[in-house]
């Protein structure tokens, strides 16, 4: 965990700021960057400590269910994984139809605008080309992944050291 491998970006992809919000996980929560090359300064899932806080994470108002953070993560295996870090557990259903599928989070607020950005994908070995949350009804969220072909994905949650709940939508490779 401590080496420092070299991660390879298309070229194409350059330094827009929908890339800065990917990750790239080597290994086991291995090192991560960006793309321009910078140590990434985003929230990492399984984390053990309180390095990688969302933006403002002292603003959430105690019991409050907010996404804190959407992000992305390719694993060596080549499976692919989009994460939505919560302030506690929420309740998720999905709904798949003819290019998307999309994950909806119950009861669930959004903490910052920021939130609502983009994750471009479509430079990645995934059959997802972008993903985004957006609001649904008054009370809900939904991640809408905008598919380049058909998977089904598998749908975990999980706690994790650094307080805050992961649910994550897993691609296979």
């Amino acid at each position: 965990m401590g080496s420092d491998p070299s991660v390879a970006y298309p070229e194409t992809v350059g330094k827009t700021w929908t890339i800065a919000v990917l990750a790239i996980v080597l290994g086991s929560w291995g090192t991560l960057a960006s793309a321009d090359g910078s140590s990434y300064g985003g929230v990492t899932p399984g984390s053990e400590n309180s390095e990688n806080l969302p933006p403002k994470a002292e603003e959430i108002p105690e019991g409050a269910l907010m996404l804190t953070w959407p992000g992305f993560m390719m694993h060596k295996d080549g499976s692919s994984c989009f994460f939505i870090q919560t302030s506690q557990p929420v309740e998720v259903a999905s709904q798949k139809s003819e290019g998307r599928f999309e994950l909806v989070l119950r009861n669930t607020q959004v903490h910052l605008k920021n939130n609502f950005l983009p994750l471009e994908t479509q430079f990645f070995d995934t059959p997802v080309t972008r993903a985004t949350v957006q609001r649904k009804a008054q009370k809900d969220v939904v991640m809408v992944f905008e598919m380049r072909e058909d998977a089904t994905p598998t749908i975990a949650q999980k706690k994790g050291k650094d307080g805050f709940n992961y649910v994550f939508v897993k691609f296979g490779p």
